[in-house]
């Protein structure tokens, strides 16, 4: 089982290594790289997250799956907690460095890293359920997150940041379900054909637009790993880091997931978030918010590294 887990993962990381080969052979740069990111946050996922929950979802459904989002908030605010347990025992360069320590226990790679790994395995049912598990883990970057790194301060303008484009396209497609289910459907409402084949081929190609995102994402990922420094790599901080993100929160989350009466196929999504390395996102919010740039960058290289081992070791013993 792991043999074939760690195959299909090192076939997903290499649409990272295509991306690190365009870096190093300069077809793209670090501007060019930041623009496609931004692209891909602000047009291809929000498409993605459209058109997979209004196909995958009812509103029902969507109200009965309500632990998703519950669950990646139990799996953040784990790794907050065992960050603020472990941190006594680290010493850190400086504050700076302090702060992204938390900010790396408390948000992993929760969205563009499991989403293929999800679709290999379930499929578009899997990824609809992913993609609605990150509204919690939406919520808890722009609390817990930024409470960690800004030093365990919190402060009101975070919250305006909750509504991001990734955010709105959630709500969007609620929206839509809620006027599809009961409006809708319930008053029998007959629709010209005319503006029912329009509408049906304007989601086919929103559809065929958002499904870019994983090999985008990936893509750009790689990009960026291609500009970290890795001459901080081994330093013993670097190595809590490691033991925590890929062993130490996920052991803990999934015990408390397991122990949670959830449903098999949510929980076993939720414990593929729980496993996931540290959030590429973290090098751009260190850069925000004044904190460990270097560091953060140290750390995404190396958990996603180790992942490579890490994710399918874990896959091996939840898919048993």
């Amino acid at each position: 089982m792991f043999i074939k887990l760690f195959i299909r993962i090192l076939a997903i990381f290499c649409m990272m290594g295509l991306g690190m080969l365009a870096r190093r052979l300069n077809m793209i740069d670090k501007d060019v790289a930041g623009k496609m990111s931004r692209a891909v946050t602000n047009f291809f996922y929000p498409a993605l997250i459209f058109t997979t929950l209004v196909s995958s979802f009812t509103i029902r459904e969507l109200a009965e799956n309500w632990v998703l989002p519950a669950g990646t908030v139990v799996i953040m605010s784990t790794g907050y907690i065992l960050g603020l347990v472990f941190y006594r025992f680290i010493r850190f360069s400086g504050e700076r460095e302090k702060n992204q320590f938390f900010f790396q226990c408390t948000i992993n790679n929760y969205s563009f890293l499991p989403l293929p790994i999800v679709l290999m395995l379930w499929g578009n049912p899997g990824v609809a359920a992913l993609i609605f598990s990150s509204l919690g883990s939406e919520l808890c970057v722009w609390t817990l997150g930024i409470f960690g790194l800004t030093g365990n301060r919190f402060r009101k303008e975070n919250l305006k940041q909750l509504l991001s484009v990734p955010m709105i396209a959630i709500l969007t497609s609620v929206a839509v379900m809620i006027f599809r289910d009961f409006a809708w459907n319930s008053t029998g409402f007959a629709v010209n054909p005319f503006l029912k084949d329009l509408g049906g081929s304007f989601f086919s190609v929103l559809d065929i637009f958002g499904k870019g995102t994983i090999p985008l994402a990936m893509f750009i990922a790689g990009s960026r790993m291609a500009e970290l420094k890795p001459h901080h790599l081994f330093t013993p901080t670097q190595g809590y880091v490691v033991a925590l993100r890929l062993l130490v929160i996920p052991a803990v989350a999934a015990a408390i997931l397991l122990l949670l009466p959830f449903p098999l196929e949510t929980r076993l999504v939720l414990l593929v978030v729980a496993i996931m390395p540290s959030a590429i996102a973290s090098v751009v919010l260190s850069e925000v918010y004044d904190s460990d740039t270097e560091f953060a960058a140290s750390c995404v290289l190396t958990t996603h590294l180790f992942s490579l081992l890490t994710i399918p070791a874990w896959l091996s013993l939840f898919l048993k």
